[in-house]
């Protein structure tokens, strides 16, 4: 019993330590509007311009499942509207009427770079004897075992997210966030979208 406890407190440690060295999102703050009070936002539209539908989609619908998991109803706006084409104000106050959001969450790709490493990779002989003396080399069957190279990508993203009232019309607040080494875009994106809902959270927007 005494065994199992000490391995699970190393096991606990060695899980920690590691998290601890996980390069984290980097967030800096732009803009922060010194006279918006304590207001906070319950209901948002979220959109996210990018160079493919696809792309607008992903995030939105990503940073949306966050937002909800920290009880703000976010409203994906791909559905209505195609970011990829470039935005109207018209077209996003129309929208923001249309589901009746308090604010408007506008994120934005200002830098996108992968970087691919490849891993050479190598042959090992596998020999496993048949019959008779070991010493023999000929009673020996031999097969090679060959490893191939090994690509691997390493995406650095950076976002602009801003958030307007959508009363007001006026911007409240600015974030950039920059998110390192991920291994997908599709992680990539994740860590975002919680970088962007923890940092709304710590300056009391929602």
């Amino acid at each position: 019993m005494r065994n199992f406890l000490r391995f699970t407190l190393i096991a606990v440690f060695v899980i920690a330590l590691a998290s601890s060295c996980a390069r984290q999102v980097d967030v800096v703050k732009l803009y922060d509007e010194p006279d918006r009070g304590a207001k906070t936002y319950q209901r948002l539209l979220i959109i996210n311009v990018s160079s493919g539908r696809s792309q607008q989609q992903e995030f939105e619908d990503e940073i949306a499942r966050n937002l909800r998991r920290s009880g703000i109803a976010a409203i994906p706006s791909y559905t209505k509207l195609d970011a990829s084409n470039g935005l109207l104000q018209a077209d996003i106050d129309r929208v923001s009427d249309e589901v009746g959001a308090d604010g408007v969450l506008i994120s934005h790709f200002v830098g996108v770079d992968t970087e691919l490493s490849k891993a050479q990779g190598r042959e090992e002989i596998i020999s496993t004897c048949r019959r008779g003396d070991p010493l023999h080399h000929f009673l020996y069957d031999h097969k090679v075992l060959t490893e191939p190279d090994s690509i691997k990508l390493a995406h650095t993203v950076i976002v602009v997210t801003s958030l307007y009232d959508a009363v007001g019309q006026n911007r409240v607040w600015t974030i950039q966030s920059t998110c390192f080494d991920k291994s997908s875009m599709a992680e990539a994106l994740l860590d975002e979208a919680r970088a962007i809902t923890r940092q709304l959270s710590i300056d009391q927007l929602i």
